[in-house]
């Protein structure tokens, strides 16, 4: 069955167009199931009916014009129950209806099954036989799986076909929302200008001349690159965010990779090609290793090495990049945006960002974060189809409205400007102290992965670094650091914030970040081998670790340390053990040299659920608890939010979530251990106010939210906010969202609640 079944959808999905996959569908599926007729009919819910879009047994004259109102006949039963029908004699039902300009005069026995995605009723397939008798079991099961598979295929289908065919979008477009933040501007498509996928196998019979060629284009690339990091350095605000030059850095250590280059120039020599044959020849083969991986992180590596291809191919071919006009605000629409490619573009013409492909973790949404572009990602359009045209985006929703009309631009305009305004207002009260209005202090600090371009006044009033995510550096080398190198990288941020205490996470790889040098395979990784499971099955990456991390603490003292996907107790207890060991060890050598090292304040992250269950017996283990409202919601809603299919189901303001951050902090008070925030919960206005009522004191976030936070958190009346929390009691969560909207109007803060 699963055989037939994939025939079909590869079928359904190879067709160029909506008629021909339906053609394609109704024909194998009357093969596959030895049935005498199969026929789709597709609802077209403004008009309130079925549509016989194809059929494999009816007369071909019925196709197209045939339709059936909702609810009537047995097509419109299973569309109104939208539940499976099996008749061994359709005519003797009630709901039977005759339609002689269709000839199915002969079909005796009828199956139908609803087509649905999402709750929508899109149509109803169905088989029929001459023979009156019923379709076995296996007929079901075929039917419904069938149905099943079909549905976003379907809808897709649908929506292309709508806008191939009338240029026409029937309401907003939705995608992930990648980058907060709103803009109205003209879509500008860009085409790479030699896709890589199209470049021909071709000899040379002037290798030394393609080597040379090859060698200049590397070395154009590598200027290229150096330019545009000095763009952004020299760029102003948030731009010198640690993300952009994490990317950069990936980019230029792959250009500059001679194992890499290598590759190519023996491919040109050993097998006479041109050095265009030889840049796509090694890319691709690079791309489709890594894209058997399974992590989403090793992909967005395979949209580096295509993105250097590209790169190459432009050098090679004396492509030049296109002129974007410097006057015209405009938003970029790509199949995939690349992260050099919205560096590329002047930042006072790009205004935002939509791409087919990519995830909320792609390189392309954090650098639209850094840059503060809106993005909104996961788009499945034809790009084609928006060219030139004036668009809203709304990368806070994840939404795209198309042409919309003058007052709905002037209405986005002006939410847009008030936005800046209130945001302006935020990041010159940057430095003062987050004390609410009834006298309670917030702490507010930063998530970082690497040095972070902040001044050294605005560092001194950060109340910490909460979240030093120690695998960046790891993941920008080619095999694992050595213990010297990882000081070398934890001395220079610590002596960075040497004046505020920085809680620095362990090796969190697996999952959606493995290393390039460390791969391994997992049928579901978000479940595997990840973080402190990793590193206690390689005790000697985390003793190295621990080391590296005290010795760059030593003249500081403003080290805290803290494990990721901690699940049971003995985890914690191994790890404490492991960083008793290190401690021990660097302290005898800084005894040996007349100094004292301080033991670091240790602590474990709650991010599974089941860590809700076991933290009485965490506790006396740890010296505080640290929450990552991101794994955490991904966990107990099983939902991954890159996947476009279910990200809207993706909230951490569920009550199963918003109840759950409840009881962590009731339990850490009962047990006196600390707890902070670190997911991006904490940097949302709501996010927060809910938080601060739960009874949370400490917060840390990306560096773009903190003027935001800090600015409404010396505003809000704490005691108030918990007063409406405990009074819905998590019971209605909409109406107590609507009740700190209408307290934050009261307070003229509604700009920071919609953005």
């Amino acid at each position: 069955m699963l055989t037939l079944l994939r025939k079909i959808i590869e079928g359904v999905m190879g067709a160029p167009s909506l008629g021909e996959a339906m053609r394609c569908l109704v024909t194998k599926t009357k093969e596959s199931l030895r049935a005498d007729c199969c026929s789709v009919y597709l609802a077209e819910p403004e008009e309130r009916r079925f549509r016989l879009a194809a059929s494999d047994g009816l007369s071909p004259d019925a196709v197209g014009r045939t339709v059936l109102p909702f609810g009537d006949g047995l097509v419109g039963f299973v569309g109104s129950r939208q539940e499976l029908v099996n008749l061994a004699d359709a005519t003797v039902h009630p709901c039977f209806k005759y339609l002689p300009e269709t000839g199915e005069d002969c079909y005796r026995s009828f199956l139908g099954v609803p087509i649905a995605d999402q709750g929508r009723l899109l149509g109803v397939l169905v088989i029929q036989r001459r023979q009156s008798r019923r379709f076995d079991e296996s007929d079901e099961s075929f039917m419904v799986t069938l149905a099943a598979q079909l549905a976003s295929k379907v809808a897709h289908a649908q929506m292309l076909n709508r806008i191939r065919e009338e240029h026409t979008f029937s309401g907003p477009i939705r995608g992930i929302p990648a980058s907060r933040g709103r803009c109205v501007a003209r879509a500008c498509v860009w085409y790479p200008q030699l896709d890589l996928d199209h470049v021909a196998i071709s000899p040379t019979e002037d290798v030394p001349t393609q080597v040379e060629l090859f060698r200049q284009a590397v070395f154009q690339v590598q200027l290229d690159l150096d330019t545009l990091m000095l763009r952004i350095s020299q760029s102003g605000v948030k731009k010198e965010s640690s993300e952009i030059f994490e990317i950069f850095e990936i980019y230029s250590m792959m250009i500059n990779d001679s194992s890499f280059t290598g590759k190519i120039e023996s491919v040109i020599r050993e097998r006479g090609l041109m050095a265009v044959s030889a840049v796509k020849i090694v890319c691709t083969e690079l791309m489709e290793s890594l894209t058997t991986g399974g992590s989403s992180y090793i992909r967005e590596r395979s949209v580096d090495i295509r993105d250097i291809a590209q790169r190459l191919l432009s050098k090679l071919s004396h492509n030049q990049a296109k002129a974007f006009d410097p006057d015209s605000p405009m938003i970029l629409v790509a199949e995939e945006v690349s992260a050099s490619l919205l560096v590329e573009i002047p930042s006072k013409i790009l205004k935002g960002v939509i791409s087919v492909k990519g995830s909320v973790n792609s390189h392309a949404a954090i650098m639209a974060r850094s840059l503060s572009i809106p993005a909104v990602m996961g788009v499945e359009i034809p790009v084609d189809a928006l060219d030139g045209r004036t668009l809203v985006l709304d990368g806070t929703r994840g939404e795209i409205i198309v042409d919309p009309n003058q007052a709905v631009q002037e209405e986005y305009r002006e939410v847009i400007s008030r936005s800046r305004h209130m945001q302006e207002l935020a990041e010159k009260e940057f430095c003062q102290p987050a004390v609410s209005s009834d006298g309670q202090r917030i702490l507010v600090g930063l998530n970082a992965g690497l040095n972070v371009g902040m001044k050294d006044e605005e560092k001194c009033h950060l109340d910490g670094v909460g979240l030093y995510r120690s695998e960046i550096p790891f993941l920008l080398q080619n095999s694992f650091p050595t213990e010297q190198e990882q000081q070398g990288f934890y001395s220079e941020f610590l002596t960075a914030f040497r004046n505020i205490p920085v809680c620095m996470r362990t090796l969190d790889v697996g999952g959606d970040k493995q290393l390039p040098y460390f791969r391994y395979q997992e049928s579901n990784p978000a479940l595997g081998w990840r973080g402190i499971r990793m590193t206690l099955d390689n005790q000697s990456i985390l003793l190295s670790q621990y080391k590296s991390m005290l010795r760059a603490a030593e003249d500081l003292n403003n080290l805290n340390i803290m494990i990721p996907m901690v699940t049971a107790v003995d985890e914690v207890r191994r790890a404490r053990e492991l960083l008793e060991t290190a401690f021990q060890e660097v302290s005898e050598e800084a005894r040996a040299a007349g100094r004292e090292l301080v033991m670091p304040k240790f602590g474990a992250m709650i991010e599974v659920p089941s860590m809700l269950f076991i933290m009485e017996d965490v506790a006396p283990l740890v010296d505080f608890f640290s929450i990552g409202t991101n794994d955490l919601t991904q966990y107990i809603l099983a939902v991954d939010r890159s996947n476009s299919r279910v990200s809207q189901l993706y909230s951490p303001y569920h009550p199963a979530v918003l109840r759950a951050l409840r009881e962590i902090a009731r339990k850490s008070r009962e047990l006196d251990r600390k707890v902070e925030v670190c997911g991006e919960l904490c940097g949302e206005v709501f996010g927060m106010m809910l938080l601060a009522a739960f009874g949370y004191r400490v917060f840390s976030m990306n560096l773009s939210s903190i003027a935001r936070i800090r600015y409404v958190a010396r505003r809000i009346d704490i005691g108030r906010v918990t007063e409406m929390t405990d009074r819905n009691d998590l019971k209605d969560i909409p109406a107590l969202m609507q009740e700190f909207t209408g307290y934050m109007d009261e307070l003229g803060l509604q700009r920071f609640v919609a953005d």
